[in-house]
């Protein structure tokens, strides 16, 4: 690996393990991460930007002010998890399955939906299988 003013290129870290090490403000292009794992990292304030995210495993995280924009996603299976105070604007919704969730407040195009479906015969909802809203610690960390 060739070292200029702080600054690598080209260089072969397969099956590398970083532990314990300051990477902020770093920037890394055109990386093939396939298969890389990111443990108890923060990426507060980090950009993702023109990357391929395809089987990507998100678990076990906290994402608050999170911004997407002009992203398309395909697929996506959100399950047992809080998406609240969350705003989807000019965009598809193609497809997408509610299935078994809370939908307190759920306002689509300026209707409140729980009002339109709670009267439809078909109408059920299991709310021992709905997670309680997630409670996080000072360290952003999931309590039980």
């Amino acid at each position: 690996m060739n070292e200029i003013s702080g600054r690598y290129y080209s260089g072969d870290l397969t099956n590398s393990t970083i532990e314990n090490a300051n990477l902020s403000e770093t920037t890394i292009k055109y990386a093939n991460m396939k298969n890389a794992q990111f443990l108890h990292v923060d990426l507060t304030g980090t950009t993702v930007r023109a990357s391929n995210l395809s089987d990507m495993k998100v678990e076990g995280n906290a994402w608050w002010n999170m911004r997407m924009k002009q992203c398309d996603v395909y697929g996506l299976n959100f399950e047992a998890g809080t998406l609240e105070n969350a705003a989807v604007t000019n965009s598809h919704l193609v497809n997408v399955t509610f299935d078994n969730c809370m939908i307190e407040g759920l306002v689509i195009n300026g209707v409140s939906i729980k009002e339109l479906i709670e009267n439809h015969p078909d109408y059920r909802l299991n709310a021992e299988d709905v997670p309680h809203k997630t409670q996080y610690n000072e360290d952003g960390n999931r309590t039980e």
